[in-house]
């Protein structure tokens, strides 16, 4: 991934609803900053804050 296909953005877990910084990739996959295993609560799904 190049670094023009990646931007940063918040967004907010599904199952939990903690905010966190994330990758937005090209497909449109929210990659949480840090965090290889998704949210501490063990979510994988995201939404874009103020969505």
């Amino acid at each position: 991934m190049t670094v023009q296909q990646r931007t940063r953005g918040a967004a907010q877990c599904v199952d939990c609803g903690r905010a966190m910084a994330v990758r937005i990739t090209s497909e449109e996959t929210l990659l949480p900053i840090g965090s290889t295993d998704g949210c501490p609560c063990g979510g994988t799904e995201f939404r874009m804050l103020g969505e």
